[in-house]
C-alpha cells in the first residue's frame, strides 16, 4: 500500500515537473545568441595565468 502511494506521488511530481519545464520553454522569450553576437566579447572572460616557477 505504501509503495503504491509513493509511486503515485512520484509520478505526479514527474508530470508536474515536465509540464512546468514545457510551460517555461513554451513562452518563447529565450533567444540563444547568434554566432555574430557570441563573437562580440559579451561572453565570460577567461584570464590567462602564467605558470608559477618552482625555483
Amino acid at each position: 500500500m505504501r509503495e503504491r502511494l509513493s509511486i503515485g506521488i512520484l509520478v505526479g511530481v514527474l508530470i508536474f515537473l515536465i509540464a512546468f519545464v514545457f510551460a517555461i520553454l513554451g513562452k518563447g522569450e529565450y533567444q540563444p545568441p547568434t554566432s555574430e553576437e557570441g563573437m562580440s566579447g559579451t561572453g565570460p572572460e577567461v584570464a590567462l595565468v602564467a605558470p608559477a616557477s618552482l625555483d
